[in-house]
């Protein structure tokens, strides 16, 4: 009888919640709180139990693995690139070894946001061609961004209602190149924004402060004109490989090892000498430390 009435939960409760709203808040919601949801899911109030069972088990029966259908298509492969144009991989921060693990390195205690990169001038630019316009499409999977890669530097294009734009892929906040993974905004006044994934940082794409960062006014990042054109490319106008990469090439701006102190260098002082587990063949074993009072702390 457990599985039914949990079943019901879960029907009543998607097709009854708002968005995103938590189960607290959903039951506190109710007319009668949880009493009423006793009344529904055990009692059968409504005499819709039968019916959110069926629905339980119609959901069941369409689940499938989104990530197995993906391995098996090519097409959604490619959307999980690092790069559109360029089957290359590029580590943007390095990993360190630490208790017989790996982990990336720390995020970096200065960040990028001394860097006018807005404002930066740059000798010459031309149109350069970096990624093919069917790349991004709006038939599932919906593709509106893509990372490329030009020499060292990587850029972050967006189409945004049949319009494309184009702006480094780093985030100066932390140094993250992910900017292309952001989430695009909008206002009343057509201004468009990309927000960092990771720390939410908001980088006005077009206008004339594009670049401009709205929430954080110690940061800014370089944009550049871009068109799609009758060839089927999309061309960015770029600065010469060199002076790009001296600017924004990956290889200058990596977050490396040692760069930020390890925020647990006092816990590990304080507990240094205790032993705990330790990996063995991919395994994780128990190693019983002896205390001076002759007990085993496991």
């Amino acid at each position: 009888m457990v599985m039914p009435i949990i079943d019901r939960y879960l029907i009543f409760y998607i097709r009854t919640a708002d968005k995103l709203q938590r189960t607290a808040r959903w039951i506190e919601n109710l007319p009668g709180g949880i009493k009423y949801l006793k009344e529904v899911i055990v009692d059968d109030k409504l005499g819709i139990c039968a019916d959110m069972e069926k629905q339980m088990n119609e959901l069941v029966d369409s689940y499938f693995c989104e990530w197995t259908e993906t391995v098996k298509d090519p097409k959604r492969r490619k959307v999980f690139q690092q790069f559109a144009n360029t089957d290359e991989t590029v580590d943007t921060v390095e990993v360190v070894q630490e208790r017989s693990q790996q982990r990336p390195t720390y995020w970096p205690k200065d960040s990028a946001g001394r860097e006018d990169f807005k404002g930066h001038k740059w000798s010459s630019v031309s149109w350069q061609p970096v990624v093919r316009a069917d790349h991004f499409s709006d038939e599932p999977p919906q593709v509106s961004s893509a990372n490329v890669k030009r020499g060292d530097t990587q850029l972050a294009v967006f189409k945004i209602k049949g319009k494309f734009y184009a702006t480094q892929q780093m985030c100066p906040h932390k140094r993250a190149f992910v900017l292309s993974d952001g989430l695009v905004g909008d206002d009343d006044a057509g201004k468009y924004w990309v927000s960092c994934p990771y720390h939410k940082r908001n980088f006005e794409l077009n206008g004339e402060q594009a670049g401009r960062c709205s929430n954080d006014e110690s940061m800014n990042i370089a944009t550049f004109p871009v068109e799609e054109r009758d060839d089927g490319w999309v061309y960015i106008k770029l600065p010469p490989i060199e002076e790009l990469d001296s600017v924004l090439g990956t290889e200058k701006w990596k977050v490396r090892k040692g760069e930020a102190e390890d925020p647990f260098h006092k816990v590990d002082k304080k507990f240094k000498g205790m032993k705990g587990k330790k990996v063995t063949d991919g395994f994780l074993t128990r190693v019983p430390a002896v205390q001076p009072a002759k007990s085993i702390d496991w």
